[in-house]
């Protein structure tokens, strides 16, 4: 019965992935500017506290997850960020939309290690560890492409009223909520409670003998950008004149690319860890400088739509990766969130200097540059990486 019980944990898995998107994405920064009245480096700005708020909650969250339980942990995220959108429709100004990004990346702190950490849990019990990769982007597939009927029609609502698409996506981010409640946890294999002061000590000390912060400040920086460079998004279409009635439409292009390429994106795994960075950074880099390179309309949905295709399945195969390699069994989703924190560290000042460089030059402009200036530090990250994986 239990082990039943546990093997519903992936279709219900599939279907809260299905519940968890921001249905309200496309209107996101056009509501903040157009009806909040936030300026763009106001949304720059809005991008960095955000970042703040995860750099603060994201060790915290994965040691309370893996201290007082996952599930626990996944409910509690949940309702916070059920909570988020509903903050656009009740405050329609700068504090407003500061609060709808901030509480949402909050509640998501308690989400981003600890999915997978409780996956993974799920899958070891029940023998099929090496499929985590595989479970995490097919969940991902069948998310997108619901997210692509959503995100069509929901955005369609804006005309009637811009407070509608919040509160349908509150609506929807509230059954996710119910779905979690049904998760069942497996059992502990240890008493971690009894363990945890000298399990993070133990876990900080292996990473230092790993050399894993190095890499980690090479993902975390790979994982700022892959975050924020997207928020700017509607903004740049805007300037290129593609009108606000497409966005959801041509977000749901993005997704649908998404889905498919999901369904097979559990094959980068074989790459290995050193092919796969690599890879990662080029893929991130050359979509920096596409977007600046290439400034017209149907440049610019190509590219955000194949960004799209691999920024979605990136998160699953690099988490499958670094628990592979995991110096520890008892903190799993700390682990995962140490790597998050980086990403959180250097999400305060991406979104900063893309916001400065697109009120100076403009978006397009400001992609190039700032793509331009990366090459540098993910260059020497990497190299140090490769440098000491060697010795």
């Amino acid at each position: 019965m239990y082990l039943e019980k546990l093997r519903l944990n992936i279709p219900k898995y599939y279907i809260q992935k299905m519940f968890t998107k921001r249905v309200y994405l496309p209107l996101v920064a056009i509501y903040s500017v157009g009806i909040a009245g936030v300026s763009l480096q106001g949304l720059g700005f809005i991008a960095s506290i955000t970042a703040v708020t995860s750099l603060l909650l994201e060790i915290p969250s994965g040691y309370i997850s893996d201290k007082f339980g996952h599930k626990k942990s996944l409910v509690f995220g949940s309702i916070v960020v059920a909570i988020s959108p509903l903050f656009y429709v009740m405050m329609p100004n700068f504090l407003g939309a500061l609060l709808g990004m901030a509480v949402f990346f909050g509640g998501y702190a308690f989400h981003s290690g600890t999915m997978s950490a409780f996956l993974h849990e799920t899958l070891t019990e029940l023998g099929r560890e090496d499929e985590l990769a595989k479970v995490m982007t097919r969940a991902q597939t069948y998310g997108l492409l619901a997210n692509v009927v959503l995100i069509s029609l929901v955005p369609l609502t804006y005309s009637v009223d811009p407070r509608l698409p919040f509160l349908i996506g509150a609506f929807f981010l509230f059954i996710n909520v119910l779905v979690v409640l049904s998760f069942t946890s497996p059992k502990p294999r240890d008493s971690v409670q009894t363990q945890e002061a000298l399990s993070f000590r133990r876990l900080l000390k292996s990473l230092r003998s790993s050399n894993k912060f190095v890499l980690f400040l090479l993902l975390g920086l790979l994982t700022a950008v892959r975050n924020k460079m997207p928020e700017f998004r509607e903004i740049h279409y805007q300037e290129l004149g593609i009108p606000v009635e497409s966005y959801g439409f041509l977000l749901a292009i993005g997704s649908l690319a998404a889905a498919a390429f999901s369904f097979y994106a559990y094959r980068l795994e074989r790459l290995g860890p050193k092919k796969f960075y690599a890879l990662d950074a080029v893929i991130v880099l050359l979509s920096l400088i596409a977007l600046g390179t290439f400034r017209t309309p149907v440049a610019a949905i190509a590219i955000f739509a194949l960004f799209v295709a691999y920024a979605r399945s990136r998160t699953p195969v690099l988490h499958t990766m670094l628990l592979k390699e995991s110096p520890t069994q008892d903190m799993k989703a700390t682990y995962i969130s140490l790597m998050e924190f980086f990403g959180a560290l250097n999400g305060i000042w991406v979104p900063l200097a893309l916001g400065y460089l697109m009120g100076v030059f403009g978006t397009g402009a400001a992609y190039l540059y700032f793509g331009l200036f990366l090459l540098v530090p993910v260059t020497v990250l990497f190299m140090l990486y490769l440098r000491r994986t060697e010795t």
